[in-house]
């Protein structure tokens, strides 16, 4: 990627002296942020000289720097906490058409009595892996008895991220469908699902349940940073 200063002229080669290159952007816009921020522009401004700051008030320049500084962590926050979040993996791709057809369906043929079961099994690792997280959390907060106002701070902010994260999957298109699906196997009148509705039925509930948990905790997480 090639970045020109507007009024600046470039040589017959296609370069001049103010010229800025770097390599390919990385798809994942968080990493790529970080890298320019902290690794490019952070050193860059933190090497400026008293001459380059030119008229600017020393005032303006101690809150600049401050705000930086301040962004450049933020950003930094944000990748650890992309490192520890949890990700509620895709359900099966083949099973998309037999998803989106399946409440239409009087008789599910092999196919979609194969995406049930493939969905209940998805739907109790989703379970699993988020009541893990809000234990985990609950057992740092006990843990962590004698935290200053930083250290409580920084734990509600990484609360928040992470249940953040959760709650946005926890919407998106893949659960939905996956607890759809199930939720009308369990709910059905007949016995076209050919599965143990009151498994899948008490399934669902406690889907329920965690996701009314990961609200609380998240409105608890944002009130806290808000408040601190």
């Amino acid at each position: 990627m090639r970045c020109t200063p507007p009024g600046k002229p470039i040589t017959p080669n296609g370069t001049n002296d103010n010229e800025v290159l770097f390599g390919e952007i990385n798809e994942h816009t968080v990493f790529t942020l970080n890298t320019v921020v902290n690794n490019v522009y952070k050193p860059l401004v933190e090497k400026l000289g008293v001459d380059d700051w030119g008229s600017c008030e020393p005032e303006q320049k101690k809150e600049f720097m401050h705000t930086f500084d301040r962004f450049a962590k933020e950003v930094r926050e944000a990748i650890m906490s992309l490192a520890s979040n949890i990700v509620l993996e895709p359900y099966p791709s083949q099973y998309a058409k037999e998803a989106a057809n399946f409440q239409n369906t009087k008789t599910p043929n092999a196919e979609m009595l194969a995406m049930i079961s493939a969905f209940e099994q998805i739907f109790n690792e989703w379970s699993e892996k988020i009541e893990q997280t809000l234990e985990e959390a609950d057992s740092e907060r006990k843990e962590d008895k004698d935290a200053g106002p930083r250290q409580e701070l920084e734990y509600w902010k990484q609360r928040m991220r992470k249940l953040t994260c959760v709650s946005e999957q926890l919407r998106s298109k893949n659960c939905r469908t996956v607890f759809d699906v199930l939720n009308y196997a369990s709910s059905s009148t007949g016995d076209n699902a050919n599965r143990p509705r009151d498994k899948i039925y008490l399934a669902t509930s406690k889907w329920r349940s965690i996701e009314l948990r990961v609200t609380e905790a998240l409105n608890e997480a944002k009130d806290n940073v808000k408040y601190l």
